[in-house]
């Protein structure tokens, strides 16, 4: 898999780097004009998070020094507004936020670059499930909407308004067998709780003021030109995203903003005309286009208010609203013992009972090759395994399918450290492609390897190469899988999940 760009002088996190001495960096996924985004397993709770980290170099080819420290400094302030915020809201809809911290400062500094770590959220972004899928049902929809509007709502409550509501930043997490949005991104919410700084933050307040981070596609008439920010100006966004959801339409498309700039902040007649193109009800068009008054004084007040004339408007009960996009979910089969001889492997699934209407698949099928078994196991995300070294000592490490679409691993060490071929040994490694992991002893001694394959992927399914023949896994027993061959023992572990 191919890292995603990094600017020259930025700052990366390396694979295995461990932050607050409890992370430990898995890959970087992504990078923004703001951060870049990794992926992180946190080693107390056993769980996949994702790191923020502040990017360094924020503007290419700018015109002056302290052009860019202000541009820097704005963002810098909007990055810590955005861990502030975030830790103070617990709304289910809400992206969660679990710590904060900063890399270490180089020499004469006093801090490094900061970082927030949060949940990771593998379920795609509402944009791009629209630009796959279509305009989305109405019921979806308004599932959505009144989840994205509870989680403004109580933004509010806090003080905090999110400037910044668009598709790409209502981001999906798979719970219980559904897609649920999350609010994300308070990068540029402005809260009116005044936060303690160093006197020096204030001789940015100007330069910090000037900086437009917000969307413009998405943003409100009152954003546009500078004026006062409310709730309402939150209203709006929710509005266009509304709009976007029924219809896959963006209401301001890709033009320049320039051009219609006079018509977006001066009157409603722009808005109305786009509105009466897109074929909606005459209710939904009318609310609608309460919530896109360009006078905020006259809009929609609140999010709630907004989510409840909308749900009138589209003649849906609240009852019928349900949680979006649906997904077919593999229950995880129930805790194997761990009972190993010598020269064998244990397996341990992670535990779970069956999801109403989905029952349990076998956790294991064993079927025999020569002198070797091939073990095929049907896991949700983890695997645990162990063997008995020469000495008779157990040795224990985890193996962990990471989400997202493509097949990515952890391999970490319960009771040993790990190492890809060749390299130094870590409590953990991820890896993406075939390679050999060693499992190494706390004296370095090698106790043994696991070959790791993902295969050649086929139209019918997976092809690997086990002892000279071909094993092909089909995308009927499974969507993602990765074979397992120890030094030790004859088993064959084919990792399994739908």
């Amino acid at each position: 898999m191919a890292r995603p760009h990094r600017r020259p002088g930025e700052p990366d996190l390396s694979e295995g780097m461990r932050l607050l001495d409890r992370y430990s960096i898995l890959d970087r996924i992504g990078s923004g004009g703001m951060a870049t985004i990794y992926r992180a397993m946190d080693d107390r709770l056993d769980r996949v998070v994702c790191v923020k980290l502040l990017r360094t170099t924020l503007v290419e080819g700018s015109g002056s020094a302290s052009g860019s420290r202000a541009v820097y400094q704005a963002t810098y302030t909007h990055f810590l507004q955005e861990a502030l915020a975030l830790s103070k809201l617990s709304h289910s809809n809400t992206l969660r936020i679990y710590d904060f911290g900063y890399l270490e400062g180089a020499p004469g500094e006093q801090n490094g670059a900061p970082f927030h770590v949060s949940e990771y959220l593998d379920g795609g972004n509402l944009e791009s499930h629209l630009r796959l899928r279509g305009p989305l049902p109405t019921q979806e929809a308004l599932g959505i909407l009144e989840g994205i509007c509870g989680a403004v709502a109580e933004a509010h409550e806090h003080g905090i308004i999110h400037r910044d509501i668009k598709p790409s930043n209502i981001l999906f997490a798979r719970v219980r067998g559904e897609l649920v949005p999350k609010l994300a991104d308070f990068g540029i919410a402005r809260s009116e709780v005044k936060k303690k700084q160093a006197p020096s933050d204030d001789a940015f307040a100007e330069s910090v003021s000037t900086v437009a981070l917000f969307s413009p596609r998405w943003a409100a008439p009152e954003q546009l030109c500078g004026s006062p920010e409310g709730p309402r100006t939150d209203v709006y966004a929710l509005g266009l995203l509304t709009i976007f959801m029924l219809t896959g339409t963006v209401l301001f498309g890709d033009e320049d903003v320039r051009v219609t700039f006079n018509d977006r902040v001066r009157g409603d007649a722009l808005v109305s005309g786009r509105l009466a193109k897109l074929g909606l009800s005459g209710d939904v068009a009318r609310t609608l286009g309460h919530a896109l008054v360009a006078d905020p004084d006259e809009r929609i007040p609140t999010a709630p208010d907004f989510a409840q004339r909308i749900r009138e408007a589209l003649k849906v009960r609240a009852s019928e609203s349900v949680a979006p996009f649906p997904v077919e979910v593999v229950a995880r089969p129930a805790q194997m013992p761990v009972i190993a001889g010598p020269g064998q492997l244990a397996l341990e699934v992670e535990g779970s009972g069956s999801l109403a209407g989905h029952p349990a698949p076998p956790p294991e099928r064993i079927v025999a090759q020569g002198e070797r078994r091939i073990r095929y196991v049907q896991v949700h995300e983890k695997l645990d395994l162990s063997f008995l070294d020469p000495t008779g000592a157990q040795v224990r490490f985890r193996v962990t399918m990471l989400p997202g679409q493509s097949v990515s691993l952890n391999v970490k060490g319960l009771s040993c450290f790990v190492a890809k071929r060749g390299g130094r040994p870590t409590p953990a490694v991820t890896v993406n492609q075939d390679g050999i992991i060693d499992l190494v002893s706390t004296a370095r001694h090698l106790l043994g390897e696991v070959s790791v394959s993902f295969g050649q992927v086929t139209s019918s399914g997976r092809v690997f190469v086990v002892d000279g023949r071909q094993l092909l896994i089909t995308y009927a027993e499974a969507q993602q899988v990765v074979v397992l061959m120890l030094s030790r023992g004859n088993d064959i572990v084919v990792m399994c999940r739908s």
